[in-house]
């Protein structure tokens, strides 16, 4: 039983892990969304957004913003559906090993879901990432004209 504990400790701590550089990707391609749009609108428009305005923003938030700066649909698809998971796994997931005597079932269950939502969160960051360098391309583009 302490091994199944443990182990499911680790995934979730790994699964933590992995939203917090989603974050920091969404961020930095916010960041230089942001940046983009300061030099295309070249001051024509007060525009007074910068990536310190999101650096102490939560996932959903960010996820609000990036749904606004990017036309990928299928990863917005794809990101919104982490949301939820992402709740449990940062407010609940870890109260099921706090029981002297934890539901053996739940954490079966649960190891094998974030098995999967492991994978889906690799994936969204990788893309994501793919994203950022499209855009720094873009952005490199608008620099040399």
């Amino acid at each position: 039983m302490e091994r199944t504990k443990t182990f499911y400790k680790d995934r979730v701590v790994g699964i933590l892990s992995n939203f917090q550089l989603l974050e920091l990707a969404l961020k930095i391609y916010i960041g230089k969304s942001y940046d983009l749009i300061h030099h295309l609108i070249g001051g024509r428009v007060h525009f007074d957004f910068s990536i310190s305005d999101v650096e102490n923003y939560p996932l959903e938030r960010l996820l609000n913003i990036f749904t606004k700066l990017n036309g990928n649909e299928e990863l917005k698809k794809r990101l919104n559906k982490l949301r939820s998971e992402r709740n449990y796994v940062a407010h609940e997931a870890l109260l099921v090993t706090i029981d002297s005597n934890p539901n053996m079932d739940t954490l079966h269950k649960k190891a094998e879901d974030f098995f999967y939502l492991e994978d889906e969160l690799v994936e969204c960051l990788q893309l994501v990432t793919e994203e950022g360098r499209k855009l720094i391309a873009r952005f490199a583009q608008k620099q040399s004209l």
